[in-house]
C-alpha cells in the first residue's frame, strides 16, 4: 500500500513546495505535489508542517558506534557505521578504508559483499583512501602502509574489487602512467588527495581523468603565491570536491571562499571516525575531534546533519544549497544523480525531516 507524507514543506532539490505531499510505493517516490494529495488506498503520515528533504549521502566515513572499519573490516563494522551515520541524517554511504596492507583490503572487499548479501542497507561501495599517497602528506595514515603503485598490483586490486571498490583517493604525482591508466579504465572513481603535487602536476592529473578532490585543504599542497599546489589547481579546474565542515579541518572562512569559487562542485563529507584502541589506527575522542596517539588530527566527530547546520550558520550558505551539498551533489559526484539526492518521481524514497530550529526529527 502506498504511503503519503502530507502537510510538509518539501525541499525537492530544485524547488520548495509549501503544504506539499510525497507519495511512496515500494521504496520509490511515485508522486510529489502541493495542496490536496491523492487519497485512495494510501497510508498517511502527517509531518505537521515540518520540512522534508532528500536524505544525505556521505562518501567518506570510517566507522561508527565503536567499530572502526580500518581495524575491523567486517560486516558488523559496516552495520554499526550505517546505524551511526543514519542517526545523523545519512541514508547512503561509502565505507572508507584508510591506507592498509593488501590482506586488509581484501577483507574489506569481502565484508562489503557480505553486508550486501545479508540485506544490509545504504552501502554504496568501498572508498579506498590510499595506499598510493605522498608520504609527506600522509596525515594520520601509518607510513608503513603507503605504497608505490605497480601495474600488476593495481590490476589485481581492480579485479578483486570489481563491483565493490567504487572510489579511490590517491596522490596524482606518485602515479605511474600505466597504473593510472588501468584505474581510469576501470569503474573506480578517482579523487586526488594526501598529495604534495605542484599545481602543474595536479592539473595534469585532472586532465588525464582524475575527477574529484578529497577533503579540500587537508593533507594536500597548499595555495601559495608562487606555487598554488593542489588547492590552487582545484580552484582552477573545479572538479567535484569534498570538504569537512566542522570548523576544525578548515576554517569556515576558507569554506566560504571555496564555495564562492567551486559552486555546485563542492559537497560535504563527514570524515567521521570512532574511538578505537587496537590495531594500526588508534583514535581517541578529543572533545570535538578524534586524534591518534601522537595527537595528530585523525578524523572528525561530525554528522552530516551538523555539517549542514554549520555551513548555514557559520558559512552563510542558504539552507536549500546546504541540503544539496549533502545530498544532490554527492549523488552527482558518483554518477547516481538519476536515482538519489532529489525528491521526484522515480527516485528512491529516503528523507530527512527537520523543524524550523534545524533540529533533525526523523530519517525515513
Amino acid at each position: 500500500m502506498p504511503t503519503t507524507y502530507t502537510n510538509a514543506c518539501i525541499f525537492t532539490s530544485t524547488h520548495l513546495l509549501e503544504r506539499g505531499y510525497i507519495v511512496v510505493e515500494q521504496g520509490r517516490i511515485v508522486g510529489v505535489g502541493e495542496g490536496t494529495p491523492p487519497s485512495k488506498g494510501v497510508e498517511w503520515m502527517d509531518l505537521q508542517g515540518r520540512f522534508i528533504a532528500p536524505a544525505f549521502i556521505d562518501l567518506q566515513v570510517y566507522g561508527g558506534n565503536g567499530k572502526l572499519f580500518n581495524n575491523e573490516p567486517t560486516r558488523e563494522a559496516i552495520e554499526q557505521t550505517y546505524l551511526s551515520a543514519r542517526a545523523g541524517g545519512t541514508a547512503y554511504f561509502q565505507i572508507t578504508l584508510s591506507c592498509s596492507p593488501w590482506h586488509t583490503m581484501w577483507q574489506a572487499i569481502d565484508a562489503c559483499r557480505d553486508y550486501w548479501e545479508a540485506g544490509g542497507q545504504g552501502l554504496l561501495g568501498l572508498h579506498l583512501e590510499g595506499p598510493f599517497f605522498n608520504a609527506e602528506k600522509r596525515g594520520a595514515h601509518p607510513l608503513q602502509h603507503i605504497r608505490k603503485p605497480h601495474p600488476t598490483e593495481v590490476a589485481e586490486l581492480i579485479a578483486r574489487g570489481r563491483g565493490v571498490v567504487r572510489y579511490m583517493t590517491l596522490a596524482p604525482e606518485v602515479m605511474d602512467d600505466a597504473s593510472l591508466a588501468l584505474l581510469l579504465q576501470s569503474d573506480i572513481l578517482l579523487s586526488a588527495g594526501h598529495s604534495n603535487a605542484t599545481c602543474r602536476e595536479a592539473m595534469r592529473g585532472f586532465e588525464k581523468g582524475i575527477g574529484r578532490v578529497t577533503h579540500l585543504f587537508n593533507a594536500m599542497s597548499a595555495f601559495q603565491s608562487r606555487e598554488p599546489g593542489l588547492v590552487g589547481a582545484t580552484f582552477l579546474q573545479k572538479p567535484w570536491t569534498s570538504i569537512i565542515a566542522d570548523g576544525i579541518h578548515c576554517d569556515f572562512n576558507s569554506l566560504k571562499i571555496s564555495k564562492s569559487l567551486l559552486g555546485e562542485k563542492l559537497f560535504l563529507i563527514s570524515d567521521a571516525v570512532t574511538e578505537s584502541h587496537q590495531g594500526d589506527y588508534r583514535f581517541q575522542y578529543a572533545g570535538d575531534r578524534f586524534v591518534n596517539e601522537a595527537g595528530v588530527l585523525a578524523g572528525s566527530a561530525l554528522t552530516m546533519w551538523q555539517a549542514v547546520k554549520n555551513v548555514v550558520q557559520h558559512a552563510d550558505v542558504a539552507l536549500d544549497e546546504a541540503l544539496r551539498m549533502a545530498s544532490t551533489y554527492p549523488a552527482q559526484a558518483i554518477g547516481q544523480g538519476h536515482r538519489l539526492g532529489k525528491i521526484a518521481p522515480g527516485y528512491e524514497a529516503s528523507f530527512v525531516v527537520f523543524d524550523e530550529e534545524l533540529e533533525l526529527r526523523m530519517v525515513g
